[in-house]
């Protein structure tokens, strides 16, 4: 899939894609995906789900003890 680790967050990959870079943070059996394009996004949750079998939960709600508030004109973490 041709992801790149960071070399200061070894659980943090990324990828340039056609329609911008895609980022992907993993955490024991968890993906938070985001990137630029919804196209891009989209496409890799495809390619996941032919490989893995996963379920995906929608919107970022809370991760790591983290309430996560997305609106169209930002997001909020409390």
């Amino acid at each position: 899939m041709e992801f790149k680790r960071c070399e200061s967050e070894h659980a943090l990959y990324t990828r340039r894609a056609e329609h911008g870079q895609l980022v992907v943070g993993v955490y024991v059996d968890d993906l938070v995906i985001t990137g630029a394009s919804k196209k891009e996004i989209e496409a890799f949750k495809a390619q996941m789900k032919k490989t893995f079998r996963m379920s995906d939960l929608g919107l970022l709600t809370y991760c790591l003890g983290i309430e996560v508030e997305q609106r169209k004109d930002g997001f909020t973490l409390c």
